[in-house]
């Protein structure tokens, strides 16, 4: 808590008049002029002040920034006490014609949400950094179905990120970036660097409230794509054919089909196939590329096989969890040797050089079964 005397609450932190005059310069150098503030002047647990920076010549919206939050600091989890991340404070991008009227919900409600996710941290006892959500499970305004947000780094550039205060201390700058709720649902399920996959190069800091959502229901019955991991092969201009690709997808849907986890639909469909596959007369990944497009999907699963490949088939699980992406490194590196397994020529991508065949399916059926042991709570 600062030790400057402020004229409201003396526990309500605050930044020092130093503290002030440094943050406020490096809001003007990487945000941009703030002639216009709206003033905090009924602060509770902290005083959040909120600059509004008009365009300019080089950014073509309106910038909010609040100026507050990191005068108070956050309690910080025990491994990350050292790393000068207990200060911070949010940045918030909107359309260039935005027109703030006070007395209209529909146009402050971005001031509302920068000083919720402020007050966040003080309320909660926690601490808000890169990554970071809050699902308010409703729309922010009748104008959207926008009803969540996640923190980013900023889209100002790197110095823009970090203040560095004249004691040292440091406070850190994280873009709000609102989000739909199966968007929330998607980065819960499968963490922020996946949801920014899904964005890609479309991720726009400057809230839209009619943007398309980069996640559908669909999204959430892909298991995995061919195209994912064949594209690694071009890319990389690695020696094999495109279609090893789908090698690890196969033996996992080849691994199903054995033990009767495939949906009565899907196999009443496919019947002929699915027999031919059966018999080793259709190479499963050929199937699999011409008649599914190329994707592993949850409806091909009957129960039982979805809540397997959830369990199981994630390539976002935590370092303790069961996952097969890591399981096919594993047979890659048993097979090859660390030596080769590393070597310039796999680029990091030796599981798509792993030999198409029975003894593939062999070695990472002792995987996939010794793990449906797990979910089934045989082991």
């Amino acid at each position: 808590m600062s030790d400057f005397k402020n004229s409201f609450d003396p526990r309500i932190p605050v930044y020092t008049p130093e503290q002030t005059e440094v943050l406020e310069e490096h809001i003007t150098e990487h945000f941009g002029d703030f002639p216009k503030v709206f003033r905090d002047n009924s602060p509770k647990e902290i005083k959040v002040d909120i600059a509004v920076i008009p365009p300019d010549d080089d950014r073509y919206f309106v910038t909010l920034v609040t100026m507050g939050l990191g005068a108070y600091k956050m309690k910080l989890p025990k491994e990350l006490r050292t790393q000068k991340l207990d200060r911070a404070e949010l940045v918030l991008c909107l359309p260039a014609n935005w027109d703030f009227d006070t007395d209209n919900p529909h146009t402050m409600w971005p001031v509302e949400l920068l000083n919720r996710i402020a007050h966040l941290p003080v309320r909660h006892g926690s601490w808000i950094g890169w990554g970071h959500s809050v699902d308010y499970s409703k729309p922010f305004t009748e104008d959207t179905d926008l009803s969540a947000v996640f923190l980013l780094s900023p889209s100002f550039g790197k110095e823009a990120s970090v203040c560095s205060l004249p004691d040292g201390e440091a406070v850190n700058f994280y873009q709000v970036i609102p989000l739909y709720d199966i968007e929330m649902r998607y980065k819960i399920d499968h963490g922020t660097n996946a949801l920014l996959d899904r964005f890609g190069d479309d991720l726009d800091p400057v809230v839209d409230l009619d943007r398309r959502t980069v996640v559908d229901t669909s999204t959430f019955e892909l298991i995995d794509r061919v195209e994912d991991h064949a594209c690694k092969i071009e890319e990389k201009q690695l020696d094999i054919s495109e279609i090893n690709g789908a090698n690890h997808i196969a033996m996992f849907l080849r691994w199903c089909i054995d033990r009767d986890l495939i949906a009565d639909e899907f196999q009443d469909f496919f019947a002929e196939e699915l027999g031919d596959i059966r018999q080793g007369t259709l190479d499963i990944r050929r199937f699999i590329i011409h008649s599914l497009s190329g994707e592993l999907t949850k409806e091909i699963l009957n129960d039982e096989g979805k809540a397997f490949a959830s369990f199981y088939y994630d390539f976002y699980a935590d370092a303790d969890s069961p996952c097969y992406p890591e399981d096919v490194d594993r047979v890659a590196l048993e097979y090859f040797g660390k030596e080769k397994y590393e070597s310039e020529e796999f680029a990091d991508e030796a599981y798509l050089f792993l030999p198409y065949g029975d003894e593939y399916y062999g070695r990472i059926s002792t995987y996939i079964s010794k793990n449906y042991r797990i979910f089934c709570g045989i082991d």
